[in-house]
């Protein structure tokens, strides 16, 4: 007589544990920094802007912090930002092999009340962020999001990211190519 306590088993956890076939890259040096560009230009345009944390870039034109607040400190061409740089271009790494989730695919605007779920979001062009985006984690602290733009975020006056339902800051990545 088989034994099908292993087939029984192995068909359970295929069919009722979540796969989602992505992870959290390994941000390194570069995890103290709240806005890092390894190679290209960091601007901020308003006043209203206000960032918390460090930012920087290893490469390009710094143009910000006046205008706008930063509650951190500025890295521009320098040892810590060039730490970051190559934690970036590994972390880049892992996040352009992620492929989409299922339903995964933006288009258009982000922002005006949109709620993202867990998953690997693919934008394929430019975009901009207007009103209020949400990250909704389930319940789940653990709860991933990989948001990939295939182009520039430009963010609209006022525009904010709300984290609800257990989303922690420390798993949303933002991988942008503009």
């Amino acid at each position: 007589m088989k034994d099908y306590r292993f087939t029984i088993l192995a068909s359970f956890l295929l069919l009722f544990l979540p796969f989602t076939g992505w992870a959290q890259p390994d941000l390194g040096s570069s995890s103290g920094f709240a806005l890092f560009t390894a190679s290209g230009a960091f601007n901020a345009l308003g006043a209203s802007t206000t960032v918390v944390g460090d930012v920087g870039t290893n490469v390009g034109a710094f143009n910000a912090f006046p205008p706008g607040t930063l509650v951190g400190q500025r890295h521009t061409a320098d040892p810590a930002s060039a730490s970051a740089a190559a934690a970036v271009g590994s972390a880049y790494s892992q996040l352009s092999a992620t492929s989409c989730g299922t339903g995964g695919v933006l288009t258009g605007t982000m922002g005006s009340g949109q709620i993202l779920t867990p998953n690997v979001y693919c934008h394929r062009a430019a975009t901009t962020l207007n009103g209020v985006l949400i990250l909704d984690g389930g319940g789940n602290s653990d709860a991933l999001f990989i948001i990939k733009i295939n182009g520039a975020l430009a963010t609209g006056v006022g525009s904010s990211i709300n984290l609800i339902n257990g989303a922690d800051v420390c798993n949303v990545y933002w991988q942008i190519n503009g």
